[in-house]
């Protein structure tokens, strides 16, 4: 099921299925032309993420025909500079934002375990040892929150991994939070088997 919500005023978060938005959403020409180049994998995920975006930005009377992306790989519209778009996709879930006026970052995560050295490169200490501790489903859920919000936080200053989200504190049991010029949104709850985290400036105008 497609489910759109607003993460703010202004802030367009939609998430669904993969499978739900390639059977009944068309993917823009233009992704379907590069999707050709991909692994059929990779093609499947990233001509449900386009179908999704257009779709999000028709509600919005946004033309999202021509989709381009920055030096860091952050996705940008060419003839509407002034809205902030994001696409992210995990195992079977993809999700996108647009935020006119503003800078926006989403992130999906499907539950999954982190290694020891990756829970002690995103927690600090005190939190990695409680993670480490819980039992491996709670564990899973935690850390997917943890780095939707990181990665969320660093799509929208458009650095991506170089704007180390490992290094940005989150708490799995906070709902919002703030870094830098950003705030940051879960949107779905903590025992959701994927969390979906948006991250957005205020608007530009003001």
């Amino acid at each position: 099921m497609i489910a759109r919500t607003e993460a703010a005023e202004g802030v367009h978060v939609t998430v669904g299925p993969i499978a739900d938005v390639l059977d009944h959403l068309p993917v823009p020409a233009q992704a379907v032309t590069e999707a050709r180049s991909l692994p059929a994998w990779r093609a499947k995920e990233y001509s449900a993420a386009r179908a999704l975006l257009a779709h999000a930005l028709s509600t919005l009377d946004i033309d999202g025909t021509r989709v381009g992306k920055t030096a860091h790989g952050k996705p940008v519209l060419p003839a509407r500079r002034d809205v902030g778009i994001s696409l992210s996709h995990s195992a079977d879930t993809v999700a996108v934002a647009v935020a006119p006026g503003r800078d926006v970052g989403v992130d999906v995560q499907e539950a999954w375990l982190p290694s020891p050295g990756m829970m002690r490169r995103c927690c600090e200490p005190r939190l990695a040892s409680d993670l480490t501790a819980a039992p491996p489903p709670d564990r899973a859920r935690r850390f997917a929150r943890i780095w939707a919000a990181q990665e969320a936080c660093v799509k929208a200053t458009g650095e991506g991994i170089a704007g180390r989200p490992w290094t940005i504190p989150v708490h799995p049991a906070d709902r919002a939070g703030a870094w830098r010029a950003l705030r940051w949104l879960h949107l779905r709850d903590a025992d959701s088997a994927a969390a979906v985290c948006c991250a957005f400036t205020e608007r530009r105008n003001r």
